[in-house]
């Protein structure tokens, strides 16, 4: 990914999460990390196909100690997964939120505008992940 390309992401990630230390930092031609801080937070993933462009972010969050593989997102791990969220991210207004009839993910807003699903992993935990399509960055960087 070029310098322009990681400029407009992180600008669009800083913007949305309310967090002024987000940056992107390519590491290939489709590929880049995440930073807050300067520390790799998430992977970030470009994709073309069909000639429309996205990128996809995944960010794992380890599991609770003691907490058992695959165990369902419920009001106390939404409540963990919120506070470690906003922590890693710096993102005060972040929300975790129960999806409808699902306890294997959650769903992820900032000022109630929709940002990612966090769904359990059984190697990982959960993982958050986003996707910020090249339409979304209209503007940025």
């Amino acid at each position: 990914m070029n310098a322009a390309e990681c400029t407009r992401l992180g600008a669009y990630l800083s913007k949305l999460l309310g967090s002024p230390t987000v940056s992107v930092v390519s590491s290939g031609a489709d590929e880049a990390g995440v930073l807050v801080d300067g520390r790799k937070v998430a992977d970030l993933l470009r994709d073309e196909d069909e000639g429309e462009l996205s990128y996809s972010i995944s960010l794992a969050v380890p599991r609770a100690a003691g907490a058992k593989k695959n165990a369902p997102i419920d009001d106390a791990e939404r409540a963990r997964l919120q506070t470690a969220l906003r922590h890693l991210l710096h993102a005060a207004d972040l929300d975790v939120r129960a999806r409808p009839r699902k306890t294997d993910s959650a769903e992820v807003y900032v000022h109630d505008e929709f940002v990612g699903t966090v769904s359990v992993d059984e190697d990982e935990g959960q993982v958050l992940t986003m996707t910020v399509l090249d339409i979304d960055l209209d503007g940025e960087g």
